[in-house]
C-alpha cells in the first residue's frame, strides 16, 4: 500500500529551543477496547485506533481499510518510514485533542501529505503563514517538499544579510530544487554589501550574465544547467562563511 504522492526528500530536522518534556495528550494504548478496531505499529510501538476516525480524515487510510487491500483483513498493520513520536503528534491533531505548534507543524504537515489528509494540510498551511516562530530554514524546506510557494516567499523575505542566507540553507545543497536555487541566488546577488560575500566572484558575474540570457530565452536548457552549477558553488561559499 503506497501513498498518493511519490517519495519525498528526507526531512531535515531543525533543532528547536529546549522545552520541558511534554506528556502526550492522549495515549493510544488500547485501554478502552470500545474505542479501537485496528492496531497500527510504528517503530515497534502499537497505536490502537479507530478505522473510521482515521479514514474520515485520510484518503490513504480510507483506501487501506475500505479499498479492497489485504491490510483491511489484518488486526495489526505496520506503518514504515515514520517515527513513533511524529505519528503520535499526527494522531493528536487528527483527533482534535492538540492544536498545531511551532515544534510539531513540520512533522504533522509531512505526515498529512503522506497520508493524504487534505483538511489537515490546509490547517498546516494556514498555521505556517500566520505564525513567525517557525525557523525560516524549516519553512523553506517545507515549501520545497510540498510545493508551497507562499511559504517559500515568506521564508525568503527573512533573508536580509549574508548571514541570514547562510542560516536558511539546508545541510545538503542538493535538497534545493533549481527554481529555489535561482531565487536564493538572485536574493544573494541583491543583498546590500554585495552578493554572498563582499567581493563578487567570477561565478556571480557569470550567473548575472546567464540570468540575463535566460530572461531573453528561458527555454535554453544549457543556461539553466549552468546556472544550477554556478549557484551551488556560490551557495557553498555562503555555507563556508564563519559564524
Amino acid at each position: 500500500m503506497s501513498g498518493r504522492r511519490g517519495r519525498k526528500r528526507q526531512r531535515e530536522v531543525t533543532p528547536h529551543p529546549t522545552t520541558p518534556i511534554k506528556m502526550n495528550a492522549v495515549e493510544f494504548d488500547g485501554s478502552d477496547p470500545d474505542l479501537f478496531d485496528i492496531i497500527l505499529v510504528v517503530e515497534g510501538k502499537k497505536f490502537y485506533v479507530n478505522k473510521k476516525q482515521l479514514a474520515l480524515h485520510s484518503m490513504f487510510f480510507h483506501r487501506m481499510f475500505y479499498g479492497g487491500f489485504e491490510e483491511a483483513k489484518k488486526e495489526e498493520i505496520e506503518i514504515k518510514e515514520v517515527s513513533a513520536e511524529d505519528f503520535q503528534k499526527f494522531l493528536e491533531v487528527v483527533h482534535g485533542v492538540e492544536d498545531l505548534e511551532d515544534s510539531t507543524v513540520e512533522a504533522v504537515f509531512d505526515l498529512s501529505d503522506r497520508f493524504d489528509c487534505e483538511h489537515i494540510i490546509k490547517k498546516c498551511k494556514k498555521f505556517l503563514l500566520a505564525h513567525n516562530q517557525v525557523p525560516p530554514k524549516t519553512m523553506l524546506a517545507l515549501s520545497i517538499r510540498h510545493n508551497f510557494e507562499e511559504l517559500k516567499t515568506k521564508a525568503l523575505e527573512t533573508v536580509k544579510t549574508k548571514w541570514d542566507m547562510k542560516a536558511i540553507l539546508p545541510a545538503n545543497l542538493k535538497d534545493l530544487d533549481h527554481p529555489t536555487m535561482s531565487l536564493l541566488l538572485k536574493k544573494s546577488l541583491n543583498i546590500s554589501g554585495n552578493a554572498s560575500i563582499d567581493t563578487p566572484s567570477d561565478d556571480e558575474r557569470d550567473v548575472q550574465d546567464l540570468f540575463r540570457q535566460g530572461e531573453e530565452d528561458p527555454g535554453q536548457i544549457d543556461i539553466r544547467a549552468r546556472v544550477g552549477e554556478a549557484s551551488r558553488r556560490i551557495m557553498a561559499r555562503v555555507r563556508a562563511l564563519g559564524p
